[in-house]
């Protein structure tokens, strides 16, 4: 990942709780997560999907379902 999608990527994430948007929140952590994933740094990405199941769950999103599939896969919830 770039210096700049990182800029752009905290940035987002500082508005979007600024605004308390937390379901778009999870759903920019579930992003980021999945694109962690994919480059292969595992533990990057499931902290990021930890922090977006946290807020699924809170906020009674469905996406709560699918991280939590994940972050089994990977070993992180049981």
């Amino acid at each position: 990942m770039s210096t700049e999608e990182l800029r752009e990527y905290n940035q987002a994430v500082l508005k979007l709780f600024e605004a308390g948007k937390l379901d778009d929140l999870a759903k920019l952590y579930l992003e980021w997560g999945q694109k962690l994933l994919t480059a292969k740094k595992v533990d990057e990405g499931c902290f990021f999907l930890t922090q977006a199941y946290v807020l699924a769950l809170e906020k009674g999103m469905d996406e709560a379902d699918e991280i939590h599939q994940i972050l089994k896969y990977h070993k992180r919830e049981v």
